[in-house]
């Protein structure tokens, strides 16, 4: 699929393609400018793209009255595009109507425990009650495809795992296709609080990492978040494993990736296991610390342990980051001997 969104410059979306099966959870990751809304806006039937197709339940959903009914987008902006001196209570009042399946006890309960006042009007909203608001939309609607761009990372902190709980109770009790946009996994506290990373029942089951309009790599959440891995001692020492390991970025199979530029083939190659990639690097004083995407064969471990190099994991959050980074394309993290 292609989209412009106007002009001559480049698309917004270049040749995408990949597939979220029914009732699953997916991150859809990218750095600002990756494309990450302009997609939804074509999944939702906001836009129509400029070449290739978007099937959802099997049919075009622009234009598509049964399909438009059973899609949700939200982002953090709340109030569904209504005059801002619109109340919270109107604001559902509207969405009630369009939505078959909205669950208005279900709301109200949402609200109560975002802190989100009924009476309020949506002008009158910080940004993370805003933010509260559209999560809410976006849950009580109970759409097949649910798509949130960003929204669920507006929400204050003592908000984030008030979400998380009940997005996983309701994808157990109504299984859902459900698309999470953002910049990264998340934002704000460590990486096991906001339960989006490294901790048991997880809420996403694949990730999307777009870059520059493409499709980078996919893959399932549990996959990746064994492939990253922090190596962290004497400079040297440092810089002669990773060489070891990944060379001048030389993948599994023997085919070279140009050094000067580091290409979205990498990215995809180190997230499906062919490639180790170094996707961060970072010196202070005579110590060196790398992050590498790719499988680390045990050898290389007993190496580093030999060497004083501790090794340690990388969480799905910090991974993703490193990953979407535009510095890993243009070359700048290529390892270098110093």
């Amino acid at each position: 699929m292609r989209c412009r969104v106007g002009g001559s410059a480049p698309p917004a979306l270049a040749d995408v393609s990949f597939a979220v099966e029914p009732g699953r959870v997916c991150g859809l990751f990218g750095r600002e400018g990756a494309g990450k809304s302009t997609l939804l806006g074509c999944l939702a039937a906001y836009r129509r793209p400029s070449a290739g197709t978007v099937r959802v339940d099997g049919d075009d959903p622009f234009e598509n009255a049964r399909l438009m009914s059973g899609i949700c987008l939200v982002d953090g902006r709340g109030g569904i595009g209504v005059d801002e001196s619109t109340t919270v209570r109107e604001v559902l009042e509207i969405v009630a109507l369009l939505r078959p399946r909205w669950d208005q006890a279900f709301a109200d309960t949402l609200l109560d425990r975002f802190e989100v006042a009924a009476g309020a009007k949506v002008g009158q909203l910080a940004r993370g009650r805003r933010a509260a608001l559209a999560v809410t939309i976006a849950l009580a609607t109970r759409a097949p495809l649910t798509m949130l761009d960003e929204a669920h990372l507006d929400l204050e902190p003592a908000h984030q795992a008030t979400f998380q709980r009940e997005l996983r109770a309701e994808q157990a009790a109504h299984p859902r296709t459900i698309i999470l946009a953002g910049a990264t996994v998340g934002e704000g506290g460590d990486e096991d609080a906001d339960g989006l990373d490294d901790t048991a029942g997880g809420l996403l089951d694949d990730v999307v990492l777009l870059g520059r309009g493409r499709v980078l790599a996919t893959a399932r959440a549990a996959e990746l978040r064994g492939l990253g891995r922090e190596l962290t001692g004497e400079a040297d020492a440092v810089a002669a494993l990773v060489h070891s390991l990944s060379g001048d970025h030389v993948l599994s199979g023997g085919a070279a990736v140009d050094g000067g530029a580091v290409g979205d083939a990498l990215v995809g190659a180190a997230v499906s296991g062919q490639a180790v990639a170094v996707v961060a690097d970072r010196r202070l004083g005579r110590l060196r610390s790398v992050v590498l995407a790719g499988p680390v064969p045990p050898d290389a471990l007993g190496a580093a342990d030999r060497a004083g190099i501790s090794v340690s994991p990388v969480g799905l959050r910090r991974l993703v980051t490193c990953l979407t980074d535009d510095r890993l394309r243009s070359g700048e993290h290529r390892e270098r001997t110093p």
